[in-house]
């Protein structure tokens, strides 16, 4: 897909929301059966990255309602003995604390609705120990663009992280774009894992492959 080009100001906000809209309703219409199938595929195509492969410590988002599901993958990464990081929302500072997960039984309904620690089990990490970065998003474009929910929130997670850091992204097919409109602060993912392909969008940091 594809919008149109050279976009900027107010005419930036204009497409975003248009395109969150568009992309909400494509994601809720998904048949279970095909979204399933769907998600099967990226996590064998994600699990099948060398940089995820290699990956000690990796955060994951922990989807719900009509994002992509992540908790099988996370799953098997801490039978893995990964070391699992997940989002915990500070709400009164609008950003997100990366805090150590260990089993699924710390996880609870928090902020929106979204899945994060219990307050009693928070482990805070430096966001720029990470190594992999799995991050939502609403669309993505071929050169690694983000559309998130607009809250701000991995945008300023992102700006905390380090540069040897890589940031992965699962998406349906139907939710990569040409080309999005972009503005500056935004940081591109070095790939994006689709049900039918992995799109390599930037070189990976030094000493990844």
């Amino acid at each position: 897909m594809s919008i149109g080009k050279e976009p900027d100001g107010m005419e930036i906000g204009r497409q975003k929301k248009e395109i969150r809209q568009e992309m909400r309703r494509r994601l809720s219409a998904l048949p279970p059966e095909e979204k399933s199938r769907e998600m099967r595929e990226m996590e064998r195509r994600l699990e099948g990255l060398a940089c995820y492969f290699y990956a000690r410590r990796v955060m994951f988002y922990v989807g719900v309602g009509f994002e992509i599901n992540t908790l099988p993958v996370l799953v098997r990464a801490l039978a893995a003995k990964k070391e699992v990081f997940v989002p915990y929302c500070l709400v009164a500072e609008r950003r997100l604390l990366v805090s150590a997960l260990y089993d699924l039984g710390e996880l609870k309904a928090g902020y929106y609705g979204l899945l994060e620690p219990k307050s009693e089990c928070l482990r805070p990490l430096d966001p720029a120990l990470l190594e992999v970065v799995i991050l939502p998003g609403l669309a993505f474009d071929l050169a690694g663009n983000r559309l998130g929910r607009g809250g701000g929130y991995y945008d300023r997670l992102l700006s905390e992280i380090g540069p040897q850091t890589v940031l992965l992204a699962l998406a349906f097919d139907f939710q990569v774009y040409d080309r999005l409109p972009v503005e500056s602060h935004d940081r591109p993912v070095h790939r994006i894992i689709t049900p039918s392909r992995t799109i390599n969008c930037r070189s990976l940091p030094p000493g990844w492959i």
